[in-house]
């Protein structure tokens, strides 16, 4: 008895120490949103204008997603990240003074424009502003005045070119990475630029864009500032925020670690991407992304599915893997984790910022019921989990004093968010 009375005493005495020395870290991960129905989101980057062969991938796509129901019997829906524009290379380099001229997603790709709208209606398919276009417009009239050869594949197709063809440090939206180090567009460029994307957004799709991820994830606080100006509340984020590239091409930090639910100086959401499944790169396969979704669910986070746009439209080989890919780690989700909820980017991040009311799908007027929160004494064990997963010095001290044991059990008995008994495909 007085072996377990010194345990305790001592386990007792560690966690007022880690509490003393760690209060901040503690107090924020706890007052972060913990979820008694998972949230699965389907996330995917650079949707908008591209060769017209990308109409029908996109239909296949969310005909498969449709397949797929939560609990309260809504299918899975996709978070697009729309690119509005894609330069007009012809009339760039007819005009004398280089000006930029842009093609808009409507005007010059319709099949693929009619084909959201399409799935907009059936609810399958949200648009969020992802940029007015995948580049810097005045960086890019400036270099096709030049004749640099890094824009020599875009101008050579200028109906069917990709974006994706540029080098890298091109592909910002908001800098101007013709040269290294990146620079920052000029406020005044920003504003203009964001304003047109703004207004363009909505008269494409009928609603404003009340959420936003930036191209190549490069943005700073002027340009949240004046998301927040364009009605912009929720920005979806990688757990962190880059405001350019230095010298060498290499990303700079000016956030180093962002949780879901943080909030901006502006006070918008912070939402972050945990899961991975990018199988075109040739890292990311259904079991690895479902692996992160399982990490996610036991620690009562939302499972935030990353997927860009080139897995489903290079080859057909590629468009047939990347699809039964996402089909597989879908099923394993539904057949596993327990009270699933598919919801949009910009439906959890105004479950995040006001609790309780309905899901409304503003572009078509659907409303879902709200995903439930955990409170008090239940979000315990995920927290517990969340520290664990996230910080490795607190791991390795639980192990070293023996409060791993309490720990685990705790989780193992108390936590809420277990597993269904069937079985992964």
């Amino acid at each position: 008895m007085s072996l377990l009375l010194i345990i305790f005493t001592s386990w007792i005495l560690c966690i007022i120490a880690v509490y003393l020395k760690e209060s901040q870290l503690i107090k924020r991960t706890w007052q972060e949103p913990y979820f008694a129905n998972t949230p699965i989101l389907i996330e995917s980057d650079d949707w908008g204008p591209g060769g017209a062969f990308q109409a029908e991938r996109l239909s296949q796509l969310l005909a498969r997603l449709e397949s797929h129901k939560d609990s309260v019997n809504r299918a899975a829906v996709f978070t697009a990240n729309m690119v509005l524009s894609v330069p007009d290379i012809n009339k760039i380099i007819a005009d004398p003074n280089f000006t930029y001229h842009r093609i808009m997603l409507n005007e010059g790709y319709p099949e693929i424009y009619q084909t959201m709208l399409t799935g907009i209606n059936a609810d399958l398919f949200v648009p969020q502003l992802h940029g007015l276009e995948h580049l810097n417009g005045e960086a890019f009239a400036r270099l096709c005045q030049q004749n640099d050869p890094r824009i020599a594949a875009a101008v050579s197709d200028p109906h069917n070119w990709d974006w994706e063809s540029l080098d890298s440090p091109l592909q910002g939206h908001y800098v101007d990475g013709s040269h290294l180090p990146t620079q920052a567009i000029r406020p005044e460029e920003a504003q203009t630029t964001i304003a047109i994307a703004s207004k363009t957004f909505q008269e494409l799709f009928g609603y404003p864009s009340i959420s936003t991820v930036a191209p190549c994830y490069l943005w700073n606080s002027n340009i949240e500032s004046i998301w927040q100006h364009n009605a912009i509340q929720i920005i979806q984020t990688a757990s962190y925020r880059c405001d350019g590239r230095d010298e060498n091409g290499k990303y700079h930090q000016d956030r180093r670690l962002i949780r879901p639910g943080d909030l901006s100086d502006c006070g918008q959401a912070y939402l972050v991407r945990n899961v991975m499944f990018e199988p075109v790169d040739g890292r990311n396969t259904p079991d690895t992304a479902y692996h992160e979704a399982l990490s996610s669910y036991l620690q009562a986070l939302p499972v935030s599915i990353s997927t860009h746009r080139y897995n489903y439209t290079r080859s057909e080989e590629s468009f047939r893997n990347s699809l039964n890919g996402l089909d597989l780690l879908l099923s394993n989700i539904r057949k596993t984790f327990q009270d699933v909820r598919f919801v949009s980017s910009p439906e959890l991040g105004e479950q995040i910022l006001t609790a309780n009311a309905p899901i409304t799908n503003h572009f078509n007027n659907a409303q879902w019921p709200p995903v439930k929160h955990l409170t008090g004494i239940n979000k315990i064990a995920p927290f517990l989990t969340r520290l664990y997963v996230r910080h490795q010095k607190l791991g390795l001290l639980a192990y070293l004093t023996g409060l791993i044991i309490p720990a685990w059990l705790i989780c193992k008995i108390a936590n809420p968010k277990k597993l269904k008994r069937g079985n992964r495909s």
